[in-house]
């Protein structure tokens, strides 16, 4: 509606009182007046971490039948994948692992190291637990890893496999892969036959963390 003039005529456009465009702040405005300013967040991407066991270790007791045993140490049963990027590529962590030795004795390259989600059953086909790390807010990986992984040893260029992947837009923060109190710890599992001779197989094993799924 027009507003009414002084002369008792009408004064076409005019707004109400006070209408006036805000001014922009960083310099004097009257009391009463406001005035608008711009907040920017530069956010700086960092880097894609992985923190893994320091050591692996098994114990087996020769029965005369081939067994399955597990590393029972609390400390070795996660990972922690640390996205920090700000890209969301989506990351997987590799593992490889030289032929388990003992002197002139070793283990067969195929199908002696798996790694799943159980402490139980080498077989499980359960992948490790995912969580946020304390401290932080991240998004869960969607991880279509298939378990177990077989993990083949091999003497020299041992092929590295997949562990555990996130897909694009997932992962991203601070993250822990299985724990000693998961529902599903990560398992690292050795299928060690009947006929093995006895003494300390160590093998090199070799872990990373890389962009992309």
């Amino acid at each position: 509606m027009a507003a009414l003039g002084m002369a008792g005529g009408m004064v076409a456009g005019a707004g109400p009182i006070g209408s006036a465009s805000a001014a922009t702040c960083g310099s004097a405005v009257p009391a009463g007046s406001n005035c608008t300013l711009t907040g920017t967040l530069n956010v700086t991407g960092g880097t894609l971490s992985l923190v893994s066991p320091g050591s692996l270790t098994w114990a087996a007791a020769a029965t005369g039948a081939d067994q399955s045993v597990v590393d029972t140490q609390a400390a070795d049963q996660q990972l922690t994948v640390n996205d920090a990027t700000g890209t969301a590529a989506g990351w997987h962590v590799t593992a490889s692992a030289t032929t388990f030795t003992n002197g002139t004795h070793t283990l067969p390259n195929t199908g002696t190291f798996l790694a799943s989600g159980s402490l139980t059953s080498a077989s499980a086909t359960t992948a490790p637990s995912s969580a946020c790390a304390t401290g932080s807010t991240c998004t869960l990986p969607t991880n279509s890893t298939t378990y177990p992984v077989a993990v083949t040893t091999a003497g020299t260029a041992p092929p590295a496999v997949t562990l555990y992947n996130a897909a694009a837009n997932t992962g991203m923060g601070k993250i822990v892969l299985g724990g000693s109190g998961a529902a599903n710890p990560l398992g690292w599992w050795l299928n060690v036959p009947s006929n093995v001779f006895s003494g300390a197989y160590t093998s090199t094993v070799t872990m990373s963390v890389v962009s992309a799924p």
